[in-house]
């Protein structure tokens, strides 16, 4: 074990398993007992740390890379989510998902955010990484599948993809082995067979140009996304966001879809349709009123639309909302004469 992590070590004040190469992370608040960040440090050139974050006080492992070369990060999200900094951008990381930086030293570090989530981080520095650990060689090919210039150091060095169930299975083994205090051995063979499933995702995303999507194009689409979702009223269409971003239509269409799975009016029309559902239940707005707070300047347009969508009218919504309120009063009202 290098000086620096020696010293790292004793810094951030955590117990070392110099045999397993272990190390756990807990919140500086007492109270939060179920929170941790799992370090296995398999060597000087490959880091890996389980996130199982439950609320409150997030621990951090504080790690700073050395400037010596390119480190390729992979955050793979099992349950929540969470956000990160990258080129000031900020950027968020969903279950099921996997991002991919390849960058210098400490550019776009990882910070969990979310209340709860459970995820893997493993930071390689990449030439060390395959020379002196033979077992390592896929990890040469995610590289290549990247498609990555060496001068590629921005936003667009970050990409993210879709996990197959070959990547699933072999971060819970990750989490699993961590929990009960695996050797790093066994780290570092589940480690050298995450590299091949995600090089194979990025194979068949890449390929089938699905959800392989950079940075800067996951930024655009969750801009457009919280516009659709910050302020129904406004009469949003593609063009708009294509003057804004100067990319055409069809790519602003693409990396929506990419992004979160569906198309940029399908989405528009679920997300008013959900709202204007919320509004029938929960206040008395009229259906007049409802209709133009979700883009609507046509009443019957309005009604036509939440008819397809939720298959029964407007009013009809209401009525039974109203109904299903009443039918939960009255239960509770009878839990607690029990």
């Amino acid at each position: 074990m290098n000086k620096e992590l020696t010293n790292y070590f004793k810094r951030v004040g955590v117990d070392f398993d110099p045999v397993k190469k272990r190390a756990e992370f807990l919140p500086s608040s007492p109270e939060n007992t179920k929170s941790r960040v799992i370090g296995y440090f398999v060597s000087d050139s490959i880091y890996v740390f389980v996130h199982c974050i439950d609320h409150g006080s997030i621990p951090d492992h504080g790690l700073e890379l050395r400037n010596e070369g390119r480190y390729l990060r992979v955050n793979c999200c099992k349950r929540g989510s969470c956000e990160f900094m990258k080129d000031n951008q900020l950027m968020q990381l969903s279950a099921g998902e996997t991002s991919m930086d390849y960058n210098d030293g400490n550019d776009g570090s990882f910070v969990c955010t979310a209340v709860d989530y459970l995820g893997v981080e493993v930071i390689m520095q990449v030439d060390k990484v395959i020379k002196e650990h033979p077992v390592m060689a896929a990890l040469k090919r995610v590289v290549k599948r990247m498609a990555l210039p060496d001068h590629a150091t921005h936003i667009n060095s970050l990409y993210f993809v879709s996990e197959s169930e070959h990547t699933s299975r072999v971060l819970d083994d990750i989490i699993e082995y961590a929990v009960s205090c695996a050797d790093s051995e066994v780290m570092m063979v589940k480690v050298a067979e995450l590299a091949y499933a995600v090089g194979k995702d990025l194979e068949r995303e890449k390929k089938n140009k699905t959800r392989y999507v950079s940075g800067s194009q996951k930024r655009i689409a969750q801009e457009i996304h919280d516009r659709l979702t910050n302020d129904f009223g406004e009469k949003w269409t593609v063009r708009i966001f294509a003057d804004q971003y100067g990319l055409s239509e069809t790519t602003i269409k693409n990396y929506f879809r990419n992004v979160y799975g569906c198309g940029f009016k399908e989405y528009q029309i679920q997300v008013r349709m959900e709202q204007a559902a919320q509004m029938l239940a929960e206040t008395g707005r009229n259906a007049g009123e409802i209709s133009l707070l979700c883009g609507y300047y046509s009443q019957a347009k309005f009604g036509a639309a939440f008819k397809k969508y939720h298959k029964i009218t407007p009013l009809e919504y209401r009525r039974r909302a109203r109904i299903r309120l009443v039918e939960e009063e009255s239960a509770r009202k009878k839990e607690k004469q029990v």
